[in-house]
């Protein structure tokens, strides 16, 4: 009896797993490969993780029932890290995540006139986020991209943030977070691959980057250090070896090279997005802010770098946000005030399946504008079409995109974006302090993320992640990081200058700054 296996069936799209009695729905999905929002990395705290499900599953619970609110209750919908499969169960998702565009700023120029003939070989950039995984296939004669590829990092089945995988893999699941993170840099290598009709043996070079905690999983590294104050003694250094070493036996071929941090906190994925933007030859006061699950900000100027880490969690790239998806088709992308109406802007112009991260800063704003939104956050009954819109959902105020419509902003995504505004802002402002330099002093600053390319410089600006005065200042860079990574393809003085600049940049840790709690409470009210 206790070999006995039961199958949950995760739809749309038939993913099956044979698991054992007992095993709650986000496992279940985890062993299907089925993507589920968690968040809290499944401690049943957040509620983001609410389903339907048919079929034999545990009886709800009061602790259960009272995180989903009378709504969902009534609607049947259950949390996958509470419910537990007790038999055969079919499990609906609201929506599969695929792939998301991949922007490569255009760091080395396109080849021009008459290239050079080519071996076939090619390169692989790959920038391992918290929340996305991107790759670039690079054409190693030309250094041009030929096909890129992004998905959603299945790790999210562990969390949705940083720390929760770092618990996770001191918690015993280090090699079960290191061979889901590997298979997937190999799928979509492969997928990219087959994009140009090059078979895996012309894979010749990897270079790869991520966040402290994302390169020490790939590479099998102890990330204890990250667990608890002061975090140190984590490994930051580069890495090279063959690409079979590394986890990655499909391109045997290959080298790998993982690009070195800074900080426990400030990744090589900082390092790439330094080289790509050539930030140490600045000498005007610049900022480079890279926009993601965690915020990253370096200050240079003058022949000096500063650089901190804020938490922003991961709704920036549209993740924790009830109907938060990737940069794909479906995805409402872009937002205007319009009158008494919204302009939405979707990916494939079809109807609003979802809201990705640059929609989400859009809408906000435009909210914020239209009267929607007061300064403390809150949805407002107004006056008005778009004030009709707000209702009352599972036990919350939410905003329909459209009357009649699914996808829907709700009042705790409202607070789960500012508290990362808020956690932005204030590492901005303590770095600044901390070198001396005024807002004003300013002359450049550099907005770094996959996201960033779709986002008004008016919205950041309107929901206070940056400054009124730095709206005519910001230049949107793109995925920095994978175009960091792609200079070092084949480069060994661009991997030494990666070196030199991790070594240079001085690392700031402002969770323990007398004044970080109350410029923190002070920023989570929206510029009024």
């Amino acid at each position: 009896m206790g070999d006995r296996t039961i199958r949950v069936r995760f739809e749309p799209g038939g993913l099956d797993a044979d698991v054992a009695p007992g095993t709650t729905l986000l496992d279940a999905a985890h062993a299907a490969g089925a993507s589920i929002d968690a968040p809290c990395g499944g401690a049943g705290r957040c509620g983001a993780c609410r389903l339907r499900v048919t079929g034999e599953v545990s009886a709800l619970t009061p602790e259960e029932a009272d995180i989903l609110g009378g709504a969902s209750v009534a609607a049947g919908r259950r949390l996958a890290c509470r419910a537990r499969a007790t038999g055969d169960a079919v499990v609906t998702l609201g929506r599969v995540r695929g792939s998301a565009k991949v922007v490569v700023g255009p760091v080395r120029a396109p080849s021009e006139g008459t290239r050079p003939e080519t071996s076939g070989d090619v390169g692989a950039a790959v920038d391992i986020g918290t929340t996305t995984i991107a790759v670039a296939i690079v054409d190693m004669a030309t250094g041009d991209v030929l096909a890129s590829r992004g998905a959603l990092n299945a790790q999210d089945a562990f969390g949705a943030d940083v720390m929760s995988r770092v618990t996770a893999a001191l918690d015993g699941a280090a090699a079960e977070l290191r061979a889901t993170v590997l298979e997937q840099v190999a799928d979509l290598v492969a997928d990219a691959l087959d994009e140009i009709g090059s078979p895996a043996d012309d894979l010749i070079e990897l270079a790869i980057c991520g966040n402290t905690a994302m390169t020490g999983i790939l590479l099998g590294r102890d990330l204890s250090p990250l667990a608890a104050a002061p975090y140190e003694g984590a490994d930051i250094s580069g890495a090279t070896g063959t690409a079979s070493a590394f986890g990655l036996p499909a391109f045997d071929r290959a080298e790998a090279y993982v690009l070195p941090g800074i900080s426990a906190f400030v990744g090589a994925d900082i390092t790439a997005g330094l080289l790509a933007t050539r930030l140490d030859e600045r000498t005007a006061p610049t900022l480079f802010v890279d926009l993601g699950t965690n915020g990253e900000i370096v200050l240079a100027g003058a022949g000096r770098m500063r650089a901190t880490s804020t938490a922003a969690g991961p709704a920036l790239e549209g993740a924790a946000i009830e109907c938060g998806m990737l940069a794909e088709t479906g995805a409402l992308e872009r937002v205007t005030l319009e009158g008494d109406g919204l302009s939405l802007g979707v990916i494939g112009d079809v109807a609003p399946a979802g809201i990705c991260g640059s929609g989400v800063l859009d809408l906000v704003a435009a909210l914020l504008d239209a009267g929607v939104l007061d300064a403390s956050g809150r949805l407002l009954d107004v006056p008005g079409p778009l004030g009709a819109r707000v209702a009352e959902r599972d036990g919350q105020r939410v905003f329909a995109l459209d009357p009649g419509c699914d996808v829907v902003l709700t009042q705790k995504d409202v607070r789960q974006v500012q508290l990362a505004v808020a956690a932005v802002r204030t590492g901005i402002e303590l770095l600044l302090a901390d070198a001396g330099v005024r807002a004003t002093d300013i002359g450049e600053v550099i907005v770094a993320g996959g996201f960033g390319l779709h986002v008004d410089a008016a919205s950041v600006t309107r929901i206070g992640l940056l400054p009124a005065e730095w709206r005519d200042r910001i230049t949107f860079a793109g995925n920095t990081a994978l175009a960091g990574a792609r200079l070092t393809l084949g480069d060994v003085a661009w991997r030494r200058r990666a070196t030199t600049l991790a070594g240079r940049v001085r690392a700031i840790d402002l969770a323990a700054h007398p004044e970080f709690q109350d410029r923190f409470i002070a920023a989570l009210e929206f510029p009024g």
